[in-house]
């Protein structure tokens, strides 16, 4: 059984990400204290790379320290194809761990006869929602999530533009409707070292069929764009940007 939990650590550290992905995750969960004897977590798993290389540190972290704490992986899955958490599920188990899954019927309230204005929004409050529900009836007391460097630059920046408002994805914070804490562990990676080892160690990946994950109309491409032709000039910008707001994440 050590064995086993020795290779499968091996895979899910892999070589030359000490810099880009460990580290930083490192620093992050020190600098907030994100994990701490007797948590129970639930991990939001929606089979995308985010959440997948959060899962993976997390695992990472209950290997490698003293630490007694729960994992408790979770995906809230929309009224479709039942393989597309398939491969999520298998590989929480080669973790030796049990995906939890909800069903629900996401795609008729959101893509359905009444349309929404705001899905995207209405998405993720629904999903939070299941997710603090379920950590409810199980007595967990946090919650991970995939967010990354660039998903808390990105949306200071859609804030300050289109709403006037300097509001923070915050790395870590409690809840006050739910009473948990939220965390998220990627928050000083960048998202290209994500792609870059979830691309490495082969991760079960589950492609999203949102339509608007990728629509040109979207706010945040536009200001990942707008990020992306700055870095042509700064290669540095993201963590030049990252710096300036970071004082205000440590609220």
């Amino acid at each position: 059984m050590e064995a086993k939990k020795r290779e499968i650590l091996g895979e899910i550290e892999g070589k030359g990400f000490g810099k880009t992905i460990w580290s930083p995750i490192g620093r992050a969960m020190h600098d907030y204290n994100m994990i701490e004897e007797g948590d129970r977590i639930a991990v939001g798993l929606s089979g995308g790379k985010d959440s997948l290389t959060t899962l993976n540190a997390i695992y990472r972290v209950k290997q490698i320290t003293q630490l007694n704490f729960e994992i408790i992986p979770i995906h809230i899955h929309p009224d479709t194809d039942r393989e597309s958490y398939e491969h999520i599920k298998e590989y929480c188990e080669k973790l030796g761990l049990t995906l939890q899954i909800e069903h629900t019927n996401l795609s008729d309230m959101l893509f359905g006869e009444n349309k929404v204005k705001n899905p995207c929004f209405l998405c993720g409050r629904i999903r939070r929602g299941i997710l603090y529900r379920m950590m409810r009836e199980q007595n967990i007391n946090k919650l991970a999530l995939g967010h990354h460097k660039d998903d808390i630059i990105e949306t200071f920046l859609m804030n300050v533009f289109y709403q006037g408002s300097m509001k923070m994805m915050l790395p870590s914070y409690i809840s006050e409707e739910y009473g948990v804490r939220v965390i998220r562990p990627l928050s000083y990676v960048e998202e290209k070292d994500i792609i870059r080892y979830v691309k490495k160690q082969n991760l079960p990946v589950v492609k999203s069929d949102c339509p608007y994950e990728t629509s040109e109309n979207s706010k945040r491409l536009r200001v990942k764009n707008l990020i992306k032709d700055l870095t042509m000039e700064n290669k540095d910008v993201r963590s030049v940007i990252f710096n300036s707001i970071k004082p205000m994440l440590e609220k």
